[in-house]
């Protein structure tokens, strides 16, 4: 049996009052869990890379957005589509349970 759901009255930001208003009524519930679903998975995600000791700096943040960037500019922008598609496929996966597109690695 699943929980009820729970009612929130808050206040925002007038820019995220827009966002959540150009929704529509039924719609912004969804959006707003969504956006929290997403920002609670990042933060799982942080917490799993410090626990296998994987400090993330800006600093780091930043260079690899750098390479990333400079990947991009090198390869053709189709390639670089495909390829983001496929991670972005496989991580979907991955966070729905369905490890068997993940790529995985070779065993020894």
């Amino acid at each position: 049996m699943t929980e009820p759901q729970r009612r929130f009255t808050i206040s925002v930001p007038p820019d995220v009052a827009q966002t959540l208003e150009s929704q529509g009524n039924r719609m912004a519930s969804a959006y707003v869990t969504e956006s929290v679903r997403r920002r609670r998975r990042v933060e799982q995600h942080k917490e799993l890379l410090l626990a296998a000791g994987i400090h993330v700096t800006e600093q780091g943040v930043a260079e690899a957005r750098a390479r990333r960037l400079g990947t991009e500019a090198d390869w053709p922008s189709e390639r670089f589509a495909a390829e983001r598609a496929k991670i972005r496929a496989a991580m979907e996966a991955e966070m729905n349970g369905d490890d068997d597109t993940a790529p995985h690695a070779d065993a020894a």
